[in-house]
């Protein structure tokens, strides 16, 4: 091999190398500073692209959770007005049967239709007043400000890909009004003022609570389903965030052997520079001779 001084290879192969063990490092460094092993497309593109679309859906699926709890809470709130209304019909239905017998007189009766007039209206402002968000959802349907009754429903979106069906759960809550209850019974229209209005009351009010029933149990069902369907989107979500933990996560371990491999590969290589970069002098030592 000829002894020259223009151009010192093993100069420029420790200069060479150096350089590639540095920028090793530097992406060790990179790493290990930020906690990702992806900090620019360049890293793993497809790995990016991956990870881009799993970060999307995970953030979707989050927001489907708090859509699936306003949603439990909506439903929630029509039960509990549902319960109120309940108390009041039994109420009404002991008035009632307090007003079949003979051993009151008209003023009882009358005293007590009172408050089974009152306790009516009652259930028609509980009707007309109860409400989510400003939406009223026990009202009849056409409710001003909006209602969840009868025609009118409420679509829960509960997932991330609009693409697939099923994601969609609707819940139509009945009216709660005492004038959607009864045919021929209509409860709206009973008093309490003789025995033979009084069985009618029992009647229509046993009626009402026949429907409120069926209406109690539907909002009681949806509420179990969609419990059942925010542990399945948090464990998607979850399944999601570890998928994208492999793939954007550093591995500190790995990373921090491979930062104390370049920084010995980098002084070993500073080193060797430095040595390559003292050949050319043993030309000197030629001329001298």
């Amino acid at each position: 091999m000829p002894v020259v001084i223009n151009s010192n290879v093993p100069s420029i192969t420790a200069s060479r190398i150096l350089s590639t063990n540095r920028s090793s490092l530097e992406q060790a460094m990179e790493r290990l500073a930020s906690g990702k092993r992806i900090n620019s497309a360049a890293d793993d593109p497809a790995g990016m692209a991956v990870s881009a679309k799993m970060r999307a859906d995970i953030r979707s699926l989050n927001q489907a959770v708090r859509n699936t709890n306003d949603a439990i809470a909506l439903v929630s709130t029509y039960d509990g007005a549902a319960s109120e209304v309940e108390s009041i019909l039994i109420r009404m239905r002991e008035l009632a049967v307090q007003a079949k017998t003979e051993t009151y007189t008209n003023a009882d009766r009358t005293a007590a239709n009172y408050e089974y007039a009152a306790l009516k209206t009652e259930i028609v402002r509980i009707a007309g007043t109860t409400t989510f968000n400003r939406l009223g959802i026990a009202g009849a349907s056409g409710t001003a400000g909006g209602t969840l009754s009868g025609a009118n429903s409420a679509v829960f979106y509960v997932g991330a890909d609009v693409a697939r069906a099923g994601n969609a759960i609707t819940f139509s809550g009945e009216s709660l009004d005492l004038n959607e209850y009864g045919t021929n019974n209509d409860l709206s229209a009973k008093t309490l003022l003789t025995t033979t209005l009084a069985t009618s009351a029992v009647t229509a009010v046993d009626e009402a609570l026949s429907a409120l029933s069926i209406n109690r149990a539907r909002a009681g069902a949806m509420i179990n389903r969609l419990e059942h369907t925010v542990s399945n989107l948090m464990n998607i979500s979850q399944r999601l965030q570890e998928a994208v933990s492999g793939i954007e996560d550093t591995d500190y371990a790995a990373e921090s052997a491979n930062l104390a491999k370049g920084m010995i590969l980098q002084q070993a290589g500073t080193a060797m520079l430095a040595q390559a970069n003292q050949s050319p002098q043993y030309v000197l030592l030629l001329l001298r001779s």
